[in-house]
């Protein structure tokens, strides 16, 4: 079995790009764009014994941040972001204490 295809049955992607916003996705009513983590703390237990956080978020377009939980926030990336910046300032201040010790 031999696989032959015409030059016409090809499609060029160049020829047809995206629009520039064709990524982007609208909000939904109720929905907001989360622009920064900046704090997190570390509230009551569940009957498991997991403790469950919340973060503090600023939003697009709003000045005041609000506490949220971590099960209500959809951006993983920045929740990433943040975590291991937190981390990597933790390592850092441990390095400084241990060198003054």
């Amino acid at each position: 079995m031999i696989l032959t295809t015409g030059g016409e049955d090809r499609f060029d992607f160049d020829e047809a790009l995206l629009p520039e916003d064709s990524w982007d996705q609208g909000l939904e009513e109720g929905e907001y764009e989360v622009e920064r983590i900046s704090d997190v703390r570390t509230g009551r237990r569940t009957r498991y014994g997991r403790a469950l956080r919340e973060f503090q978020v600023y939003w697009r377009g709003y000045d005041d941040p609000t506490w949220v939980d971590e099960a209500d926030l959809n951006c993983g990336a920045l929740l990433h972001e943040f975590l291991q910046d937190r981390a990597k300032q933790s390592r850092f201040q441990v390095m400084q204490s241990h060198e003054e010790a």
